[in-house]
């Protein structure tokens, strides 16, 4: 149909992020023929960022890269760009924006990476005056608008865009409500994320080791992270990855009855979005969580899940939970429908349609100012040459 609106999706992290991000949007969109969408480059087993950003510096790849973006954006109505880690993907981004002057291309971003605490491995790379975060920003202040995941990141970006709009992290129900968990004797209380989470998952190193003592038939699950607690008894750590597209079902087979989700309060973890809540929430597992940013915003106490502020805070709730199987399923079932109710990829892939095109009314509102930033790409034959981006 002509009225059918076009959108562009570039990724540029690791598949993780862009599944929940672009991905399963995009699918939703289809399924539910909302928008047509295409989603570039993306692979469900890329660990790292997405390699064109690296690979269109290079000239044996220039050419394939960019014919493909270029042949792409002229079909769009509108293009979302992740946030970029070169200077050569700025320039892309830029090239594209001054070749398609009538189409908005937009910047999307699920972190807060102006603020990454020190003990997070990426401070290194998004300190102030790093290459990383001057790339970003110069990339948010030349977009038409950002897309991002939670209020707080709206609050924080639009001091760099006029333009900054919500899309929550969603579950495709059609994926999750596939996966079973796998039945085991005794309680198990999981957790998964990554390596940089060792300081979060500090808060409950304590409540691990008196809880352990307290109910004997306990155990402690940590994917992708959890080291610090590797030589604990009856706590066990997964290191191995699974493909995101097979994630669900990799979490589901970790089987936990309760999941966690501990969190510093500070300006990063403010700006998280609620997906450690919504992941369980998914599998009908109540989750107890940090008080603190989405989290404290989503979470109905008692309900849907429990909040903490304190060491005992977390043995209180975590006890409830384990000597009341009835607690148990109920507050995983209120999750669950809660999570279908407002975070439903299905149903909010209508309101992602509705900011898209009021970002299309609304028009390219930053034309690029400094054009000797990239040469345009007009058509097939011309290239992009990448030069150092200045700021």
């Amino acid at each position: 149909m002509s009225n059918d609106l076009k959108v562009l999706m570039v990724p540029t992290t690791n598949a993780g992020v862009s599944w929940y991000r672009l991905w399963t949007w995009a699918v939703a969109a289809h399924r539910t023929r909302t928008m047509l969408t295409e989603c570039l480059w993306w692979s469900a087993d890329q660990n790292e960022t997405s390699a064109w950003e690296v690979d269109v510096d290079e000239a044996q790849y220039r050419s394939r890269i960019l014919n493909e973006l270029n042949a792409k954006a002229r079909m769009a109505d509108v293009i979302l760009f992740q946030m970029i880690h070169t200077a050569a993907a700025l320039n892309v981004f830029l090239a594209i924006k001054e070749a398609y002057p009538h189409i908005p291309v937009l910047a999307e971003i699920d972190d807060n990476m102006l603020s990454t605490p020190t003990y997070n491995p990426a401070s290194n790379c998004y300190d102030p005056g790093m290459s990383f975060r001057d790339l970003a920003v110069q990339q948010f202040k030349a977009a038409d608008g950002m897309i991002v995941s939670t209020p707080y990141l709206k609050e924080l970006y639009s001091d760099f865009n006029d333009n900054v709009y919500v899309v929550p992290n969603s579950l495709d129900f059609k994926v999750w409500d596939k996966v079973q968990k796998r039945k085991h004797s005794g309680i198990k209380i999981g957790w998964a994320g990554g390596a940089s989470h060792n300081e979060d998952l500090r808060i409950i190193e304590p409540v691990i080791h008196k809880l352990l003592e307290k109910y004997r038939d306990l155990r402690f699950t940590f994917v992708h992270g959890g080291a610090i607690f590797r030589d604990i008894p009856r706590v066990e750590c997964v290191d191995k990855f699974s493909r995101i597209d097979k994630y669900p079902a990799f979490l589901a087979a970790r089987g936990w009855d309760i999941g966690i989700a501990p969190l510093v309060d500070n300006s990063f973890n403010r700006g998280k979005s609620n997906l450690r809540w919504l992941e369980n929430a998914g599998l009908r597992t109540p989750c107890v969580a940090s008080n603190v940013g989405h989290f404290a915003e989503t979470i109905r106490p008692g309900i849907d899940g429990i909040l903490c502020d304190s060491e005992q805070d977390w043995i209180e709730a975590l006890s409830y939970l384990i000597e009341d199987k009835k607690a148990r399923k109920e507050m995983g079932k209120q999750a669950y429908q809660r999570a279908v109710k407002d975070f439903n990829t299905d149903t909010n892939v209508k309101s992602y349609e509705k900011i898209l095109r009021e970002v299309v009314e609304k028009g390219a509102v930053n034309p690029v100012e400094q054009p000797e930033y990239a040469q345009p790409i007009k058509d097939a034959e011309q290239r992009i040459s990448a030069p150092e981006v200045v700021s």
